[in-house]
This record gives C-alpha cells, structure tokens and sequence, in this order.
C-alpha cells in the first residue's frame, strides 16, 4: 500500500465527514477537511516527477547562490532524496506547520549549512525538527515550545523544552557551527535580539511575510524580516485580519536594534510555480556578531 493510501481517511469516517460533520463545521464558519499531508498528491509518472524534481533543485540552486550558501553537488541531489524521505515522514498535516516546500527548503537549507547543534523554536506537531534529523543526522538539535501537546514525532535525541527558548540557559554556541530556526509566531525583531545575544549569528525565519501581503496570512507576529528590511516611507504599517486592527511603526527601538543586528538576508522562492505544492515564506538570515562583525 502506498503512504498516500495508507492516510486516506476512514470510509466511516469519510461519510460522517461529508453527510453531516461537513454541514455543521460549515455553518459554524469552519472547514471540516482530513488531514492529508499535501505531499501525499504527488506525480507517478517518471518524466513528470523529474520535471518537478529538476525544477524545484535549479530555484534552490538560484536561492543557495543569492543567499551566499552552497550544497556540494548542487541541490537536484538532496531534492531527489528529500523526495522519497517526505514520503515516510511520520507526521501528517493539512493545516499548519509546515507542507512539501517549506520541508523541502528546510532540509536543502540543513544540508547546506551543516550545523552541529541547531536550536528550534516553535516545535508544533514535530515535522520540522523531523526533517532537520534526516539533513543533518549528527546534530544536537535543542527543541523549544510552550505547548507541546500536538507532538506526533519525537526525536529520541533532540532535547526539549516546554517553555520559551530565551528563558533557558544555553551551552556555548559557536556562531559558525549553529543555527537557529524560529517558526514560533513571535516578533522576528524579538528573535534577531535574542538570537545575537545568545551568540547565533546563522539564522532561518519561516512565516515571513511583507508587509502588503501580512493580512492574507493566519498567525505570523510582526515585525517579520520583510517588514524590517523594506524601505520606510515614515508611516505606520496598518492592517486588519478577523475583525482585528494591527499598526507597525518602523521606528519602534526593537525594530531599530533588530535592523542594525541584520548582516544579510535572503527570501527563498515559495516553490509553488516549481512543484505545484502550496507557496512557503522561508528567510534565511545572517547576524552581526556581538563584536560587529
């Protein structure tokens, strides 16, 4: 049986799920849908699925280069085998958390930074730090969320912690063989200070949205990297989400002390034109040191 069958919801289930669950999440407002991961859609045909895999490979190859980074090899390598293991992966999930690019720019990201420890801040239900063991299976990976009650895979290995990461004493961390990886709906300004703080310079931002584009998505805290590094036209940033009002000012000291932190930073391409799959918001960032280096 294929992975993609073996998550097919329950027949049972399934007809519930159509016949009346459907009918009243939907006139309480909500969408009732099984949590089919989407990288359980995927092409069969062997032209079709090297076309997608050469696609995907030549954006990151493109993203690496911008970005400063290099893959030995190139990516097309590391896509092809990060496309069997997504298959395995033991987390399922249609909403939140990450689908196929985002695993995908992750893993490629992993692969070509080579860390030795890597500190994960916003754990969910555990794809993530998953995806992270299978880049970089030697890594002290250091696991932090407040709530960690949606897990559905934990690494015998990794360490982890049920509270914020900047409240926990760390072990040294050589600038140059770690990274930290926040996908936790916190500031970005607030993880760049704490992060530079902690001696991370090595830094990647999942849910990074510009500032036009903020109200189309569900939960990223701002300031985002996009919002920090964007050229100020001196107004507040306004917008509204679910009945809320939001304002940014550029000018806030946090925001300030986070944009002087900021060496260089990349937005990797959502993928989506390459592999069909749901677009992602992946940053990759790198820090002044404490010294200003």
């Amino acid at each position: 049986m294929s992975n993609g069958a073996a998550l097919r919801p329950h027949p049972l289930v399934e007809r519930l799920r159509r016949r009346f669950l459907g009918r009243l999440f939907d006139r309480l407002g909500y969408d009732l849908v099984p949590a089919v991961s989407d990288w359980n859609h995927r092409p069969l045909s062997g032209p079709e699925t090297d076309a997608l895999i050469a696609a995907a490979a030549a954006r990151l190859d493109a993203d690496l280069a911008e970005a400063g980074l290099s893959l030995p090899g190139g990516a097309a390598p590391a896509v092809a085998t990060f496309w069997d293991l997504i298959a395995t992966a033991p987390v399922a999930q249609k909403r939140g958390g990450n689908g196929f690019n985002g695993a995908l720019q992750l893993y490629v990201l992993m692969r070509a930074l080579a860390p030795e420890v890597i500190v994960e801040s916003g754990v969910f239900r555990g794809l993530t730090t998953w995806v992270m063991r299978q880049a970089c299976p030697q890594a002290e990976i250091l696991c932090f969320d407040p709530d960690l009650s949606g897990l559905r895979y934990r690494d015998p290995r990794a360490r982890y912690h049920a509270v914020d990461w900047s409240i926990v004493s760390l072990p040294h961390l050589d600038a140059d063989r770690a990274v930290g990886f926040f996908d936790d709906h916190i500031s970005q300004a607030r993880r760049v200070l704490e992060a530079r703080e902690r001696g991370l310079t090595r830094l990647v931002f999942d849910d990074d949205a510009a500032a036009h584009r903020l109200h189309a998505h569900g939960g990223p805290a701002f300031p985002t990297i996009a919002m920090l590094t964007a050229p100020r036209s001196g107004e507040p940033v306004r917008w509204r989400r679910n009945g809320r009002e939001f304002v940014y000012r550029p000018d806030d000291p946090e925001a300030e002390g986070a944009r002087s932190a900021i060496a260089a930073t990349h937005a990797f391409d959502d993928l989506h034109a390459a592999t069909g799959y749901s677009p992602t918001r992946i940053t990759w960032v790198r820090l002044h040191g404490r010294d200003g280096t």
